[in-house]
């Protein structure tokens, strides 16, 4: 699909949002922020994967109903937002660690 085709789609598309172009504005390595309005869900779109993909399976992916073949992991354990692939073995652990906490409130004892 066609970069200009996908943006327009995108405006048209009544549950959707195209909430920022990243990265050189759409050229080789640009990348789109789409936002599901009803669902709040937020996905990154590659220019690349626009590129090679067609509009009924972006759409599918970017309102929920299919879950995209490649994910980048993200988070924010390190103050920013970085992709987990790029991490080294002990970033990981303690990305592990932090997911296995036990984050209720404990009863006070009188």
């Amino acid at each position: 699909m066609e970069i200009n085709a996908f943006y327009e789609a995108i405006e048209k598309h009544p549950e959707l949002r195209g909430v920022s172009i990243g990265a050189n504005d759409a050229q080789e390595g640009g990348q789109f922020a789409v936002e599901h309005i009803t669902s709040k869900l937020s996905t990154v779109v590659p220019c690349a994967a626009v590129e090679s993909a067609d509009w009924p399976v972006l759409e599918e992916i970017l309102t929920g109903q299919r879950e995209p073949e490649v994910l980048h992991h993200i988070t924010r354990v390190v103050g920013y937002y970085s992709r987990v692939e790029n991490w080294n073995k002990s970033k990981l652990g303690e990305l592990n660690d932090r997911r296995k906490g036990r984050y209720a409130f404990a009863e006070a004892q009188s």
